[in-house]
C-alpha cells in the first residue's frame, strides 16, 4: 500500500506556494481585475473596437501600460458575449 501524504501537509504546501495576500493586492492586475470584469459584463455583445477602447482606458487610468494585442483578443471574446475576466 502506497504512503499518502497527510492532508494538513498538502494544505500547508499549497499555502506556501501562494504569494502573500498583501503582495498580491499590490499587483496592478489584482487591483484592476474587478474593473475589467465589469467591462466584460457591461459591454458583452458590443463592437470589439468599443470594448478595446474601454479596456485600454481602464488600464491606463490604473497606471498600467496596455498590451494591445492581448486586449484585442479580450475585446473579441467580450464582443462574442464571453467575459474572460469573470
Amino acid at each position: 500500500m502506497a504512503h499518502r501524504p497527510r492532508a494538513g501537509l498538502q494544505d500547508e504546501l499549497l499555502r506556501l506556494l501562494q504569494p502573500p495576500v498583501r503582495r498580491r493586492a499590490d499587483l496592478l492586475s489584482e487591483r484592476i481585475a474587478p474593473t475589467l470584469a465589469g467591462i466584460g459584463d457591461s459591454m458583452a455583445g458590443r463592437p470589439a473596437d468599443e470594448v478595446l477602447a474601454a479596456l485600454d482606458a481602464a488600464i491606463r487610468e490604473a497606471g498600467g501600460t496596455p498590451d494591445t494585442a492581448a486586449l484585442r483578443e479580450f475585446a473579441a471574446q467580450i464582443e462574442a458575449g464571453e467575459n474572460p475576466f469573470a
